[in-house]
């Protein structure tokens, strides 16, 4: 047990950067602003590939949260570096905040 939170900082910081880029990479700000106002494009399948992209990082934060057992300070910590990563990488405020709730609602 490790009694105190700040010691997990560096890993938790790499982990929600990483999280985030790996999420820029396959999907760009205005598509991820399109899937959040549900515009839909029939002529790219970018509907369920976004869907199963999001599955696939909330089941990384999930995994992350377990193995490292994160308290309320490192969960906080996690979700914060996330969101100020993708505002750096050009994802509107907004956009960005979005995205970083619906990882935060699916993980408890």
């Amino acid at each position: 047990m490790q009694l105190f939170f700040w010691k997990k900082n560096k890993q938790i910081v790499t982990f929600a950067n990483t999280l985030a880029n790996e999420l820029f990479s396959t999907l760009q700000p205005d598509d991820a602003l399109a899937y959040l106002a549900g515009v839909k494009d029939k002529s790219r399948k970018t509907d369920r590939k976004t869907d199963r992209r999001m599955q696939d990082l909330i089941m990384q934060v999930q995994h992350f949260r377990i193995q490292h057992s994160l308290g309320v300070y490192g969960k906080a910590r996690l979700h914060l570096t996330f969101a100020e990563r993708l505002k750096e990488l050009g994802y509107e405020p907004n956009v960005a905040d979005r995205l970083n709730e619906m990882i935060m609602i699916r993980t408890p």
